[in-house]
């Protein structure tokens, strides 16, 4: 049975590329109009610009190769004239195109230097290579941001003695010292790093979960509003649930001054069925609250100690507000993202639904904003939208899993996020992404664009565009 394909990473899913060097139309610079925050500008122009993977793509004949595209902000928004396709044998990115590499499973947006510019973190699962006479297996490449986008990487000194490299990484400023670090499982990289990839320090023995279970997932957010970012891991034991599955189990690991603190489970909050986790102020608190998705949304409020133990609210198909109905083979919360997109002060939630059927389409995918308010997301004035929508590029097909992925990116200035949204199993796999449009009323399909392989440049067979979007 074909299904949304996932990698590694905490949103991602499972796109070719025939050239070997990058494809760059950049934008022009154009002042900003408005002061907000500014989380993905790759050329420091002021706007937000779009980077999607593809780490199961062709290049040059290298299958499962991968690569990374990057859609350039403007005052007109994002735009596919402005684009670049990054692989490892494009001028300046470290690394040799080899099959199997899957360089783009992971993507993490962050300014590892402080120099202004976002850099981004890609990983690459399959490398192959060596360092101080130990194997290692995986890397992550960072290409550093500047005013004509990526033009120079340096791939990161391996972490430690094992021989894995490529896990699940995260940023933030964990010490609240004003840096950007890194964290993954076992340690916490801190930051401003050197252009030879060197972090200021390291802070080991940094447990994302307990011995005997597996982390799938985490994410990172300030949920106590005392200016260090703290991480919410997602953990998987299959030895806890006496009917023969899996239960999930959420972390919490508080950052301080002195470095990240041990975890505390959340108790209260275990499920069965978790797809992804996402962290985000809903309520315009200060605080970064935390969403969880298993075929609905289940949210955590965070407060004075951060997050704590507790049951959920639960928003499903079937709350009131919220288009449609709940059915089992759903999954309502399979990607998720959080920020505002009415431009209200509040953040909503972007939560796709990849196995959704409609219209006697099986499994075609939609997906759904949750407004934010007061009190948080209520379920009420939610928009759900597929390719079958008004204005809406495409039309649903069997197994498409629309909505598979997700991200939001301001990429007009505006202060209101816009959707993007992937079905990585479009046209046989090959993959697609939607960009909406946002304004006071929220989302909007008017002005919507989609791109793939043709849009790239790249071979579109198997390529499953939109594996991965940004952290």
């Amino acid at each position: 049975m074909s299904q949304p394909l996932r990698g590694t990473a905490r949103r991602t899913v499972v796109v070719a590329l025939a050239l070997l060097s990058s494809t760059a139309l950049m934008p022009v610079a154009h002042a900003r109009p408005a002061a907000a925050e500014v989380r993905q500008d790759f050329n420091g122009d002021g706007y937000e610009d779009l980077a999607v993977a593809a780490p199961d793509a062709t290049v040059g004949g290298k299958a499962n190769a991968g690569y990374v595209a990057v859609l350039f902000g403007s005052e007109r928004g994002l735009r596919p004239a402005a684009r670049t396709v990054y692989t490892q044998a494009s001028t300046g990115v470290p690394g040799t195109v080899e099959a199997g590499d899957r360089f783009g499973s992971r993507l993490t947006a962050v300014n590892l230097d402080g120099d202004g510019f976002t850099d981004l973190l890609v990983a690459a699962p399959g490398e192959q290579w060596e360092q101080n006479g130990l194997a290692r297996e995986g890397n992550r490449t960072v290409l550093w941001g500047g005013p004509d986008g990526f033009t120079t990487g340096k791939v990161l000194p391996a972490e430690g003695t094992g021989s894995f490299q490529a896990g699940l990484t995260v940023a933030g400023d964990f010490d609240g010292d004003g840096h950007r670090d890194l964290a993954r499982e076992g340690l916490v990289a801190y930051g401003p790093f050197g252009r030879d990839g060197q972090p200021s320090r390291v802070q080991s023995g940094v447990k994302f979960a307990d011995d005997d279970v597996l982390t799938v997932g985490v994410a990172a957010g300030d949920t106590n509003d005392d200016g260090a970012t703290d991480l919410v891991t997602v953990t998987r034991a299959y030895d806890r649930d006496p009917e023969g599955g899996y239960t999930s189990e959420v972390n919490q690991l508080l950052g301080s001054r002195g470095g990240v603190r041990p975890l505390t489970i959340l108790r209260g909050l275990e499920s069965r069925t978790h797809a992804d986790l996402t962290l985000g102020d809903l309520n315009k608190d200060g605080r970064a609250d935390l969403v969880l998705g298993s075929n609905s949304l289940r949210i955590r409020y965070a407060g004075a100690d951060g997050l704590t133990a507790g049951a959920p609210q639960v928003i499903d198909q079937d709350t009131p507000g919220v288009p449609g109905v709940q059915e089992r083979d759903d999954t309502f919360g399979w990607s998720l993202s959080v920020r505002d997109v009415d431009g209200d002060g509040y953040g909503d939630v972007l939560a796709g639904n990849p196995y959704e059927s409609f219209d006697g389409v099986k499994r075609a995918g939609t997906f759904a904003v949750v407004p934010g308010g007061p009190h948080g997301p209520t379920g009420a004035g939610t928009t759900v939208l597929s390719q079958n929508s008004a204005n809406m590029p495409g039309t649903a097909e069997r197994q498409d899993f629309f909505g598979s992925t997700t991200h939001l990116v301001d990429g007009d200035g505006d202060g209101r996020a816009e959707p993007v949204v992937a079905a990585a199993s479009e046209d046989e796999e090959a993959g697609a992404v939607w960009v909406l449009r946002s304004g006071p009323a929220g989302v909007t399909a008017r002005g919507a664009f989609s791109f793939g392989a043709r849009t790239l440049g790249t071979v579109a067979t198997k390529a499953a565009l939109g594996s991965a979007f940004p952290d």
